[in-house]
């Protein structure tokens, strides 16, 4: 699986690959939180044990579940004073830290199921 979330607007684009061509189709979108993301300063990433998606999109850090089934949750989305934010997600998808310069603080935050 492979996603692609474009600058401009507020779609990720979720692609698959055919097992048989081997081949990448568009399988499905996901709506993420409004306004573009003009910075990149923070990658998705995407921990397998969990399957969790951490999207940055604008003001906000979006967890996406990514579940066996093809069903896409937003578990949470948090919003930041500003789309300025670093960060990166743990390994093993437990912690999250992130520093931004509205707070000019890092946050470290555990990752709990719900």
């Amino acid at each position: 699986m492979l996603t692609f979330k474009p600058q401009e607007g507020n779609i990720m684009h979720v692609y698959e690959m055919n097992s048989i061509n081997k081949q990448f189709t568009k399988t499905k979108h996901i709506i993420l939180n409004q306004g573009n993301d003009g910075t990149v300063f923070f990658p998705q990433q995407y921990i397998k044990s969990k399957q969790l998606l951490i999207n940055k999109h604008d003001n906000y850090i979006n967890i996406i579940s990514m579940t066996q089934n093809g069903q896409n949750l937003l578990e949470q989305s948090i919003q930041f004073g500003t789309h300025h934010i670093f960060g990166s997600l743990s390994d093993d998808g437990d912690y999250l830290i992130t520093w931004d310069n509205s707070s000019h603080e890092i946050q470290i935050r555990k990752y709990t199921q719900k």
